[in-house]
């Protein structure tokens, strides 16, 4: 039972350090992309935005190698001495370091991307997804070992720490590459618009904005529910905490990257005031919620963020859309988060419904 423990806590905090690391390498990143916003005129591959990512991603590759040396037993194959859950990560580690040589003859041959072509440029996609692979680490970890995702004992909502932190640097990640339809970047309800009829001349380009707006709060909520629910579905109770800290990796980190811009600062204190608000209410509901009262929870949970930055618009600037539309937005956001809770609890339900 000892040695059990023992080599339990060694786990924890092996993943713990592997975490560590992909915070390195998510600052790196937005670090990176801070610099392709607000410093125009990169023209070339080595400077020191780069150097900050792929030194992580080095630190990264020779702890993976520690990792995997120390599990090594005398005369074992050194692939069949990979720890459960690091076969991703070295995978991630060996994905990054072709990837990166990838991008340097992109850049070489091709120039430096200036602006959205940064984002969806295949090498730094391919780039991303390496680095997903490393984040998730501690999730696949803890559930080779038994544990969904880290869940400690049965019907508790206490996650190791590493696999929250993997959670929530992996939404931090997500933001970065969906940070072009954040709906914590832009200047949203804020911003004067005025419906013109259908026909009119230039409503088309008028609407535009609002549209991608409106699409932007629908895809920032499930970049925030969607993760809350994983987080869940491993416990009966939320893991304290957790949707302030979805909220402060979906909505601060972008919110640097781009500027700190007056609304955007504004807008996301808001969200984040709401999220503490959030999480403090999860902790006064009755065990029984996560049944049949996900998708309401869940759809107050959006709702309530998105209120909270709209409150914080309204006190700091103004909110200048008609009523039905940012009312609508809240909505309509509330429904994609209770649709994603419907989604994620539909197995579950269907032997209630036979």
């Amino acid at each position: 039972m000892l040695e059990t423990a023992h080599s339990t806590s060694t786990d924890s905090r092996r993943d713990l350090i592997t975490e560590l690391l992909g915070l390195w390498l998510v600052l790196a990143v937005f670090l990176d992309g801070w610099a392709h916003i607000n410093l125009p005129g990169l023209e070339t591959f080595f400077t020191p935005w780069h150097a900050a990512l792929y030194s992580g991603m080095l630190a990264t590759a020779a702890w993976t190698a520690v990792v995997i040396w120390r599990n090594r037993k005398p005369g074992q194959p050194l692939l069949q001495a990979v720890p459960p859950g690091y076969r991703g990560t070295a995978a991630g580690v060996i994905l990054f370091g072709t990837a990166g040589g990838l991008d340097l003859l992109w850049h070489e041959l091709l120039g430096i991307e200036v602006s959205l072509d940064a984002l969806v440029s295949p090498t730094h996609l391919l780039l991303g997804f390496s680095q997903f692979l490393i984040l998730g680490t501690a999730v696949r970890s803890a559930r080779a070992a038994g544990k969904p995702a880290g869940l400690q004992h049965p019907g508790n909502a206490g996650l190791t720490p590493a696999a929250i932190f993997a959670v929530v640097l992996m939404t931090g990640l997500g933001a970065f590459f969906l940070v072009y339809c954040s709906a914590f970047v832009r200047p949203g309800p804020t911003a004067v618009f005025v419906p013109s009829p259908v026909g009119t001349p230039g409503r088309i380009q008028a609407e535009l904005p609002v549209v991608i707006t409106l699409a932007s709060y629908f895809l920032t909520t499930a970049l925030i529910i969607a993760p809350f629910l994983f987080t869940l579905s491993t416990a009966r109770r939320p893991v304290r905490g957790i949707v302030t800290l979805l909220v402060v990796a979906a909505a601060w980190l972008p919110v640097v990257m781009v500027g700190l811009h007056a609304y955007s600062i504004s807008g996301a204190a808001g969200a984040t005031v709401a999220a503490v608000v959030a999480d403090l209410l999860l902790t006064q509901l009755p065990d029984s919620w996560p049944g049949r009262g996900l998708p309401a929870v869940t759809a107050g949970i959006a709702a309530l963020i998105w209120t909270g930055q709209l409150v914080a618009f309204a006190v700091t600037d103004a909110i200048r859309w008609p009523v039905s539309l940012w009312l609508g937005a809240v909505v309509l956001s509330a429904a994609v988060a209770a649709g994603l809770a419907l989604l994620s609890s539909w197995s579950s339900w269907a032997p209630e419904r036979h």
